[in-house]
């Protein structure tokens, strides 16, 4: 979240100009890579991004809930507590709004991990989830997920695990 650009003015102080490519954002690639879409007809129709991070380590800014929104966090699973009681309390996200968590992107131990605003910190915790890790938030987390995906064992290229605790 803003580290392409330092990087640029890094190397710009060593002299060198940078070759810039373009790709695509993990705030859109991992949670499709966990099976949620950022955004889906009468759902969600309009996607925030977030760093978990303010400046000087404080707590980002946050906008009013409103339900047909994803929000996904980036480089905010250290502070998912703080986060998810923030957003119910500042920004009056209700305690039963679905969040997951979707870790190590892409990689072969991918998982994806599900829960509600309420209960996702203590889920993510018993599950050990460890950065990188991206966090969504809202009712796209429930589209293309469903119970059977939670009952099945999952293990391949793009989807290590699911976990999901009715907590």
């Amino acid at each position: 979240f803003g580290r392409g650009g330092e990087e640029v003015l890094e190397f710009r102080d060593f002299g060198v100009e940078p070759a810039v490519i373009p790709g695509v954002s993990a705030a859109f690639s991992a949670p499709l890579l966990g099976s949620i879409p950022v955004t889906h007809r009468g759902v969600s129709n309009q996607v925030v991004m977030c760093t978990g991070y303010g400046r000087d380590n404080t707590s980002p800014d946050l906008i009013q809930y409103q339900k047909e929104q994803t929000v996904v966090f980036l480089m905010a699973v250290g502070r998912l507590r703080t986060l998810c009681d923030n957003l119910h309390r500042k920004a009056n996200f209700p305690v039963d709004t679905p969040v997951a968590i979707v870790e190590r992107a892409g990689c072969p131990d991918q998982r994806t991990v599900v829960g509600t605003m309420e209960s996702i910190a203590d889920i993510a915790e018993a599950n050990n989830v460890r950065p990188p890790s991206t966090i969504v938030v809202g009712e796209v987390v429930n589209v293309l997920l469903t119970e059977d995906d939670f009952a099945r064992e999952v293990d391949s290229a793009t989807q290590e695990g699911l976990i999901r605790t009715d907590a």
